[in-house]
């Protein structure tokens, strides 16, 4: 039976990976929260570029603002969770509209996969 447990484990994490190494095999969509031209979406088509030119599969750059940045994070949130649609966010998003709202359309905890930190701000002084 543990053999069976082992072999049906090691399978699916095989199987895991495999599937992993196709990705992406169609473009993906980086959602920026915010009005154009501001600092994350600059982020945002930078990372993209360099996502495109490593894995060869186009990563689009599409602005969703409004309403403090729940309507993209919403977006984000409600979307099939394949990893083709991305969110780009701040503090605002994920930690500082938890405590401005009560009925947020989306549970930062629970909704999204942190990915990686793309840009740390420093204050003035050069402290963190």
């Amino acid at each position: 039976m543990i053999k069976l447990i082992s072999t049906v484990l090691f399978a699916t994490i095989l199987s895991a990976v495999a599937s992993a190494q196709d990705y992406p095999t169609r473009p993906v969509t980086i959602v920026v929260p915010f009005t154009a031209g501001g600092t994350t979406e600059i982020l945002a088509r930078i990372v993209g570029q360099k996502l495109e030119e490593r894995l060869g599969k186009p990563f689009l750059v599409e602005t969703k603002p409004g309403a403090g940045t729940a309507i993209g994070s919403n977006a984000v949130a409600k979307s099939t969770p394949d990893g083709y649609t991305l969110l780009m966010a701040t503090s605002t998003p994920m930690a500082i509209n938890v405590t401005l709202h009560k009925n947020l359309p989306y549970d930062p905890a629970t909704d999204f996969v942190p990915l990686a930190l793309v840009a740390k701000s420093l204050r003035s002084g050069g402290q963190s």
